[in-house]
């Protein structure tokens, strides 16, 4: 067999493109196509796959006693809820302001009723009696579970947040006094938010005590009232021919048109305290530290106000 230069090249190019394919996407492909394979059996009746589900649906009719939900005769079994929520009312009750235990207290109960439901959900719900039930059963089943799996993920990481005020404010006495005000760059992407909604967080963007700092409205849409609207607040206006990947997308294209050394983005929705700059920034003192990322509130105005 003879193969040109040129097939050469193509073929590198072809592997180069396949092996950079990231391994997350790998290890879903792979997974989907096992999953495929033991449906498959199941649909053909092979008989190791069968018999298996067989076994999995007579555990699901059959489920521990702690597993079953509980009913008039089986009130105990919600005894241990009670409790472990109890535990947890009282631990914001002592602790209102979160601390290091009380939210590991709380955080551990979550994942143990969490683990509770996984267990109840996997060993009783499950409805295998025939293949095509069974395919759309375990289906909903895992989808629920990718859910359950990234809030367990968001619990983890609310055990690794840090108390930095302390911290703050020691870094923001050189911002206060002048002596570190690199200039920041405020990007606010909006595609489709009401003019009203984005004229207070402009405000509030424009009344953070920080001199140092130029505020941008970044339409994804391309809207003449949003450009009047920036015009009237004397706010830097920003717009793209296209929307390629959304949001990331509009926020890359106003990095490459801004020279800011610092760059701090808003939510369409989001109106900051005034000194969010004046304790953010003096963090980038440490030459370490690239990214800073702060708690967040929202706030739903009560129409029976005046």
């Amino acid at each position: 067999m003879t193969t040109s230069r040129f097939d050469l090249q193509d073929l590198k190019r072809r592997f180069w493109r396949i092996s950079r394919v990231p391994v997350a996407t790998l290890v879903v492909l792979g997974a989907v196509a096992f999953a495929g394979a033991i449906a498959g059996a199941w649909f053909a009746r092979e008989g190791t796959v069968s018999g298996i589900f067989a076994t999995i649906n007579t555990w699901q009719q059959n489920p521990p006693v702690w597993l079953q939900v509980p009913a008039t005769s089986k009130m105990y079994l919600l005894v241990p809820t009670i409790a472990l929520v109890s535990v947890a009312l009282a631990a914001i009750k002592i602790s209102p302001q979160p601390q290091k235990w009380s939210r590991a207290v709380v955080v551990a109960i979550v994942l143990a009723l969490t683990i509770r439901y996984v267990l109840w959900r996997s060993l009783a719900t499950l409805n295998l009696t025939d293949p095509l039930n069974g395919i759309f059963s375990l289906g909903l089943f895992f989808l629920e579970m990718l859910l359950v799996f990234n809030t367990s993920i968001q619990l983890y990481l609310m055990l690794r947040m840090k108390d930095r005020r302390r911290e703050a404010d020691r870094m923001a006495v050189a911002v206060e006094a002048g002596n570190f005000t690199p200039p920041v760059d405020i990007f606010i992407p909006t595609y489709n938010e009401p003019a009203f909604i984005l004229r207070r967080t402009v405000i509030g963007c424009q009344a953070l005590d920080y001199a140092n700092k130029k505020v941008y409205l970044l339409d994804d849409t391309k809207r003449p009232e949003i450009k009047l609207l920036a015009k009237e607040l004397g706010c830097e206006y920003i717009t793209r021919p296209d929307n390629i990947h959304a949001k990331a997308g509009n926020i890359n294209h106003a990095t490459g048109l801004t020279n800011g050394e610092l760059i701090v983005v808003f939510d369409a929705d989001f109106i900051p305290t005034k000194n969010f700059l004046t304790r953010t920034v003096g963090f980038f003192q440490n030459p370490e530290i690239a990214l800073v990322q702060t708690p967040q509130s929202f706030y739903n105005h009560d129409p029976h106000l005046p």
